[in-house]
């Protein structure tokens, strides 16, 4: 990273910032004594959220029992504790920060691909069997944050090489290393530390592009893989380019996953029934149902008569 786009970092009065509320449940989320009625009454603080939380444990995302959850703690029972604060923390994030950078920054672009991406980073980790689905939610939601920084600090310049990648996220990375000698993975590493966010997290969004870079902490490799697979999966829905999209998501999920065939079609299937429920949660516009669905249809038919060795594009490991 270059030493003058670090200081400017450091000397940004603007940067993203935790909100007192997600603190509170960040620091809950590390308790391992936290009781589930106290993050009940936490939440119970931010009506909004709470309102949300029990839409979304009624949601045929979450659901799992014939009746409607009708109160905070029933819903924090039924989700599970850390599940519960994770979310929170998501939408309190997500709420502070929609508003965060300038110079001409598309925040509609930015949080749809990022919510999208929590949505498939969530499939990924069910299919994967990990502990914790929404440790790998929170890491994929927050693996771009670096480009909120960036959009921060150097504005106008920023924005004038988003232009010049046209929407190709892969080329938007390959820029910010020509440019400045980091891309938003390292950036968002670096504010993740500020944070002091627990080390998944950061290993998550230090690896979004490149999850060689973390296997000496084997541990790990499963959620950073998935959250690498996260923004292919996302970008089907958000490029343009939907085949192109496809077929380089599930070159991506042979390589880091060995995800092929019906197991591809289930999480894509996953990933498109997730997007309504999360984007009620987030308020924010995925696309209608009819059009989520004919992405999924037109993905499904591109990998039904390719395979991941039909396309170059591989993710880069080291």
């Amino acid at each position: 990273m270059q030493s003058e786009l670090l200081h400017r970092m450091r000397h940004c009065k603007i940067l993203p910032a935790i909100p007192v509320l997600a603190l509170k449940i960040l620091e809950l989320c590390q308790d391992p004594k936290a009781h589930a009625t106290k993050l009940a009454d936490l939440i119970g603080h931010d009506p909004a959220f709470a309102a949300k939380l029990l839409n979304l444990a009624n949601s045929g995302l979450y659901a799992r029992i014939p009746h409607r959850v009708t109160s905070l703690s029933q819903a924090v029972t039924l989700l599970g504790t850390n599940a519960v604060a994770i979310l929170a923390f998501s939408f309190s994030l997500y709420r502070h920060l929609r508003r965060a950078g300038s110079g001409g920054f598309d925040h509609s672009q930015f949080w749809r691909r990022s919510i999208l991406a929590s949505v498939a980073g969530r499939s990924l980790a069910k299919w994967a069997n990990l502990a914790d689905c929404e440790v790998v939610f929170l890491g994929a939601l927050l693996q771009d944050i670096g480009m909120l920084v960036l959009s921060v600090t150097l504005t106008d310049a920023y924005h004038n090489l988003i232009v010049e990648a046209n929407r190709c996220h892969d080329r938007l990375q390959e820029l910010e290393r020509e440019r400045f000698s980091a891309d938003h993975a390292e950036v968002g590493t670096w504010l993740a530390e500020q944070w002091q966010l627990p080390d998944g997290f950061q290993a998550a969004i230090r690896g979004s592009h490149n999850p060689g870079c973390i296997e000496g902490s084997p541990e790990l490799r499963p959620m950073v893989h998935c959250v690498a697979l996260s923004g292919r999966f996302a970008d089907i829905w958000c490029d343009p380019e939907t085949e192109k999209s496809a077929r380089e998501a599930a070159t991506a999920a042979s390589t880091l996953l060995g995800i092929e065939g019906e197991a591809l079609d289930t999480i894509l299937t996953d990933v498109a029934e997730g997007v309504p429920p999360v984007s009620a949660l987030f308020e924010i516009d995925l696309g209608t149902p009819e059009a989520i669905r004919g992405i999924l249809q037109t993905a499904k038919d591109v990998l039904l008569t390719t395979t991941p060795q039909d396309t170059t594009q591989s993710i880069q490991e080291s």
